[in-house]
């Protein structure tokens, strides 16, 4: 990750980090992914941007042994807090600390796209795992959340603001995804996009994950009163799409996954 930009997420997700795992659909994306995954017992799983070590915690009952990585220092604390039994490693994700061969799956869960060159991450992540060992990684598909992150962005821009937001837009179909790791040098590749729900119970739950996630960074940067502010409004909005109760929303989750060829393969 280039320097600029690496800074620049990292003060952004040590923002969020205390709060980051509360992000419902993130949570339930997280869980999909590391099943799909599909981590056998004994096998050595290495988690990249593990965040607050969402996968971590899904696989560690399994695996042999469970390794997370993430350049926020922040979302560390709040992974190791989470996971004392699974070890974290502060590290950039295209410039992994270790030798060759160390594991026999590498899974990044969202978090591909955030990545300057992507076939590159995902060939450094295939160096750390063996020949015939796995990589897994993750993006959603178009209409993440339905009609929810629309409203809130123009909320936003009435005010002159913007949310937070990860460039989705970088892989958008399975097809992206699977290129990532084609041209990563990855074999056997298939990629899929499965049409999950996400079930939103209120008004306050939507808001709450708003204020736990990128969406509501912005909102640290206001002074209390404007917050407050577009917090009612926003509030206000969004009623009437729960006037029947919990809604449901398109959580579409993209996996991939490729096997590292033999050595000179």
């Amino acid at each position: 990750m280039t320097d600029d930009r690496g800074r620049m997420n990292e003060r952004l997700f040590d923002a969020v980090a205390g709060s980051y795992d509360r992000v419902g659909f993130l949570a339930q994306a997280a869980r999909f992914v590391a099943r799909a995954a599909a981590v056998r017992p004994g096998e050595r799983v290495l988690d990249v941007m593990t965040g607050t070590g969402a996968v971590a915690a899904e696989v560690a009952g399994v695996a042999g042994g469970v390794v997370g990585t993430d350049r926020s220092a922040g979302m560390l604390a709040r992974a190791r807090e989470r996971l004392p039994g699974v070890t974290f490693v502060q590290a950039d994700a295209a410039t992994l600390p270790f030798p060759a061969c160390s594991f026999d799956v590498a899974v990044c869960a969202a978090g591909v796209f955030f990545m300057p060159d992507m076939p590159g991450a995902a060939r450094e992540w295939a160096r750390v795992v063996r020949p015939g060992g796995r990589v897994v990684v993750s993006s959603f598909g178009p209409g993440l959340l339905g009609p929810l992150p629309g409203l809130w962005r123009a909320q936003l821009a009435r005010v002159g603001l913007k949310p937070g937001a990860p460039p989705l837009g970088r892989l958008p179909t399975p097809d992206a995804v699977a290129e990532v790791l084609r041209a990563a040098g990855l074999t056997d590749v298939q990629a899929h996009l499965t049409p999950l729900t996400y079930t939103v119970a209120d008004v306050q739950a939507r808001w709450a994950d708003i204020r736990a996630g990128l969406e509501g960074e912005v909102l640290r940067q206001l002074p209390p009163p404007e917050a407050a502010a577009l917090s009612a409004a926003h509030r206000a909005e969004l009623a009437p799409l729960f006037l029947a109760g919990a809604l449901g929303v398109p959580l579409p989750v993209i996996v991939a996954a490729g096997r590292v060829p033999p050595s000179g393969g």
